[in-house]
């Protein structure tokens, strides 16, 4: 056995590959063979000094290994430094530190790996994200050691929905070519968030070549809680099921395997509606229906008429209507989208300040008025948007304060569906003292052509031994994701349906138009006619919609 020598230790670079000292073969792939000294790496690793002195080999097979690795295996075994490990060559260094059982070159993978998972977040690349991803489960899968892989799912589960809906939707882009370990992770991450990936395997599904369930598809949506995506999105549930509906080739073992989710998801849900478990037992409480305030376009006409801003905001603070600052910044703001005149100077901020202090309102949160649209050439907005963010007292960041409906629409149709048919979006609860807590928002469609019956309103679900503010006040806006970020769209002033003079051509929320800038002060004035042929052209069909709600 060799004498003990405490390594890591630096017995010297030059000494690799000097032709007297290497009396170890290394044997690569198509017959490359690196020479090594014997005595350095047996000091450094027990596996390769029983190889050597007891069993007496002068070579060793490495044909697992790239040339890059095993090269930086054995710098670092005669440096005691890891200067060569890099992103291409750690997951082979990291299994020969493993293999051989060189245990402080495996804690310097370890910290290497670490350093580089700390360093990812929520606007790290596809790239960066996906390589300690595949290097967890490669770590997992070959080294049986779930460290790697633990801290991974934990770190991507921690950012928010839309970077880790953006990464699934990545990963599993040619979700045949995955495999059950990627998609075993995407689970994970996905946690009670079923629904993301009911929307990605319906979306592989449609494709045209798609007539039946292939190995990953299948293997996904036998591990899908079908009944968690039918109470986070029904819309998204119900599209899988009309998809499975169309494929052409479906085998026996599958339609049995379809057949199961529905049953499961159907007594599992009839419960969930009753309010009851299978033992019969109470298992929610349900607040009364809160009202959310909201008006046609047209009323706001009336705030388009004053020439000077300062008038404006005036009227808005007198008015009973507007009982938060949230609903207060959403009439300013609508008026600078219409007159760009407008101008936004520190005396206006200043007021808005004196206005808040009086009326006794909370800060609005940042994420509300960082994603707020500035229509384009809207000078004024901008402006309105950075002075708001500068003074002190008017803005609060605290992402616990918000959350997002779980189930969405999608452009095209969408101004036409979301008030012609009644609908329910459930909010995941981003607070964990209010996990038990969820809310919902209901809208009831309009009848007859009348904005007063169209209704949108609130109420709260929560775990019978889970308390929630009594009080709790929310205030909604619509956002707009367009493939890599959200805009929001408040509807405090445009939350009923607005139609033009004929009631033959409706609008709903407000949707700057670049092509008629002139289009909402019309409508507004019961003068346009929007038909929803004109509404699809800037209401994007590839983009979805959903509702985002805000403490007041």
């Amino acid at each position: 056995m060799a004498p003990k020598v405490c390594v890591p230790a630096d017995f010297g670079k030059h000494h690799i590959g000097a032709a007297s000292h290497g009396n170890l073969t290394f044997t690569l792939q198509e017959g490359v063979k690196i020479k090594a000294n014997s005595i350095i790496l047996s000091l450094n690793s027990p596996v390769i000094d029983e190889l050597t002195t007891n069993l007496h080999q002068t070579s060793l097979e490495a044909d697992d290994f790239s040339r890059e690795a095993v090269d930086c295996f054995i710098e670092a075994a005669y440096t005691g430094e890891v200067e060569a490990l890099n992103r291409e060559n750690f997951r082979d260094v990291n299994k020969m530190s493993a293999v051989f059982k060189v245990s402080w070159l495996s804690a310097r993978c370890k910290e290497y790996f670490e350093s580089h998972l700390s360093e990812i977040n929520n606007g790290s690349s596809y790239s960066d994200v996906a390589f300690v991803v595949e290097e967890s489960i490669y770590v997992m899968t070959a080294l049986k050691n779930k460290e790697f892989y633990n801290l991974v799912v934990k770190k991507v589960s921690s950012f928010d929905y839309l970077a880790r809906d953006a990464f699934i939707f990545d990963y599993l882009s040619e979700l045949p070519k995955s495999n059950f370990r990627q998609i075993d992770f995407c689970l994970a991450i996905a946690n009670i968030d079923v629904q993301i990936l009911v929307e990605l395997l319906s979306e592989h599904l449609e494709q045209e070549d798609c007539m039946c369930f292939d190995e990953m598809s299948r293997y996904l949506f036998k591990n899908l809680d079908m009944c968690l995506c039918y109470e986070n999105a029904p819309g998204t549930h119900k599209k899988l099921l009309e998809v499975l509906g169309n494929l052409e080739n479906i085998e026996k073992d599958d339609y049995i395997l379809v057949l199961e989710k529905l049953e499961k998801t159907t007594v599992q849900n009839k419960s969930v509606q009753l309010g009851v478990t299978t033992s019969g037992k109470s298992t929610s409480t349900q607040c009364d229906m809160c009202d959310l305030k909201t008006f046609t376009l047209a009323s706001f006409s009336q705030y388009l008429v004053p020439a000077s801003l300062d008038d404006v905001i005036d009227m808005l603070a007198a008015t009973e209507i507007v009982d938060n600052l949230y609903q207060f910044i959403d009439g300013i703001w609508l008026r600078l989208c219409q007159c760009r005149k407008d101008t936004v100077n520190i005396s206006v901020i200043q007021k808005i300040v004196g206005i808040k202090r009086v009326k006794g309102w909370k800060p609005i949160n940042y994420d509300y008025l960082d994603r707020l649209l500035v229509p384009q050439n809207a000078l004024n907005c901008s402006d309105f948007k950075y002075h708001l963010k500068s003074v002190g007292g008017l803005v609060i960041k605290n992402t616990a304060i918000s959350w997002g409906s779980t189930n969405q629409l999608y452009g095209g149709d969408f101004v036409e569906d979301i008030y012609k048919s009644d609908k329910d979006f459930l909010f995941k609860i981003n607070n964990p003292t209010l996990s038990g807590v969820r809310f919902v928002l209901s809208i009831t469609s309009m009848k007859n052509e009348n904005p007063d019956t169209f209704s949108i309103k609130w109420t709260v679900f929560s775990k019978t031994n889970v308390n929630y503010p009594s009080n709790l006040k929310l205030h909604f806006a619509l956002e707009r994701w367009n493939g890599s970020s959200w805009t929001l769209f408040p509807i405090s002033w445009s939350g009923k349906p607005t139609c033009d003079q004929t009631k033959r051509h409706w609008a709903w929320g407000y949707f700057y138009s670049k092509s008629y800038p002139d289009r909402l002060i019309k409508l507004m004035k019961g003068k346009e006619k929007l038909s929803f042929s004109e509404s699809k052209a800037y209401i994007c069909h590839e983009y979805r919609y959903r509702f985002v709600a805000f403490v007041v």
